[in-house]
């Protein structure tokens, strides 16, 4: 293929910080207010104009249980934004004094994100996309931006990928890894909704019960989905709106796309294209089976499609479906986890699970998040350092979450000691982090 030969040019420097933290998702937005608190001066880097990523561009808005089944193991930033949330009136907290679990209203996360990343001190640039990085012999030592005011440079003592797909990682020369072992396919993705006027008290919340009428519709050729089940669904309660359970609004997660690779721009805009048309089909199964769906309607559609895996990327230590499923502690553990792997198959029919034990969780390492060969970078999210399987636990925001303050904070010590993120001693990280009230045991 032919190619176009760029001009040389002198790329504006617009700041220097101690943390630029690139990706505004749970992940990300966690991780700047980590740093910033802790006295870093911290950029925020976000290609949307709202920051919550997944939760509020992509409209995944289930946050799991921080319980595992014997007590609450996350604190810290996470279980503060929790009880902002509820606070705020868009996210009734369930099994309040246990599970934590909650469906949210997207608009009450994006003022909650906002807030609580200003009142840390941090900066934002929102609108912006992360092109490069600037390297200094195997240390990144900031990146280069692309947006309305062109391309700009950023010098940083520490840079976190919070990207999700690993971008900042990858151009920073990280090796990684795609797709499950065997045939290196990655799961489907799916384009979020949210339907409005559902009569929650006529709905039965076994979606599985569901499962019948699908096939009948597909054998029919009125079911274009290649799943056989819906995956989630629940009620949304808006911020502010009046508590009337027979005009509902409910989150639907069922659409489905295969063969999408999250990196490609192409891909990503066949997959757009594909879910999208699903929606039709689908809106008029519901209303036709689903009881409480008769009358309900499209409110919204996601920003892009939910991704499930992209890139891991290598690091000093790799997390294993051994590690989750036997609860496995770490020295240098510095993030607790008890979600259940859930794999969505390559053929996107159905998905699987497999949970832990009752009374037990694993721990993320500390290692798991310094990527092999490169210096002055932290990764947080989906793109840290998992087997296949083992990212089935750790990608949802429930352990997205507390990744990020896990590295906000690391970098924070890092630019304080003036160490680089591999030299930081996590035996005072992991205090840190249990002074929020997370059990790291």
């Amino acid at each position: 293929m032919s190619h176009i030969v760029e001009a040389e040019r002198n790329t504006p420097l617009i700041g220097k910080y101690d943390v630029v933290v690139c990706g505004g998702g749970p992940a990300g937005f966690v991780a700047a207010i980590a740093s910033a608190r802790r006295g870093a001066r911290t950029l925020l880097v976000e290609r949307y104009g709202i920051l919550g990523g997944t939760a509020t561009a992509g409209l995944m808005v289930e946050f799991g249980s921080i319980y595992d089944g014997e007590q609450i193991i996350v604190g810290g930033i996470t279980h503060e934004f929790l009880h902002r949330m509820e606070d705020r009136g868009g996210a009734p907290i369930r099994d309040h004094d246990t599970h934590h679990r909650m469906i949210f209203d997207p608009e009450t996360m994006i003022t909650v994100c906002q807030e609580m990343v200003l009142d840390a001190g941090c900066e934002m640039l929102l609108h912006s996309w992360v092109a490069d990085v600037v390297k200094e012999g195997d240390r990144v030592s900031g990146v280069i931006i692309e947006s309305k005011s062109g391309r700009q440079a950023v010098r940083a003592g520490t840079v976190i990928d919070a990207t999700g797909d690993g971008d900042v990682a990858a151009r920073a020369g990280a090796p990684f890894t795609m797709g499950s072992p065997d045939d290196r396919k990655l799961q489907p993705v799916t384009l979020e909704i949210i339907l409005g006027n559902v009569d929650s008290t006529r709905v039965t919340y076994n979606h599985h019960d569901l499962i019948p009428k699908i096939a009948e519709a597909k054998t029919a050729g009125e079911w274009p989905i290649p799943t056989d089940q819906l995956f989630s669904w629940g009620r949304v309660q808006k911020r502010g709106a009046p508590d009337e359970p027979t005009s509902a609004f409910f989150f639907l997660n069922a659409t489905n796309a295969l063969d999408v690779d999250g990196t490609s721009a192409r891909s990503l805009t066949e997959a757009e294209i594909v879910t999208r048309r699903e929606l039709d089909a689908m809106i008029a199964f519901l209303r036709r089976s689903a009881p409480g769906f008769e009358n309900c309607y499209l409110h919204r559609t996601a920003a892009q499609v939910g991704i499930r895996e992209t890139r891991r990327v290598d690091c000093d230590y790799t997390l294993t479906r051994e590690d989750v499923l036997g609860a496995r502690h770490f020295d240098d553990g510095v993030v607790p986890g008890r979600n259940s792997i859930d794999v969505h198959e390559v053929e996107g029919k159905a998905f699987e699970h497999e949970f832990l034990k009752a009374g037990t969780h694993y721990q993320i390492p500390y290692r798991c998040l310094l990527p092999k060969g490169i210096e002055g970078m932290l990764v947080a999210g989906r793109c840290l350092s998992a087997d296949h399987r083992a990212l089935g636990s750790v990608r949802v925001m429930v352990v997205c979450m507390p990744m990020g303050e896990a590295v906000g904070s690391a970098a924070a010590m890092a630019a304080d000691l003036g160490v680089t993120p591999r030299e930081v001693d996590t035996r005072g990280l992991r205090e840190t982090i249990r002074g929020g009230g997370t059990v790291l045991l």
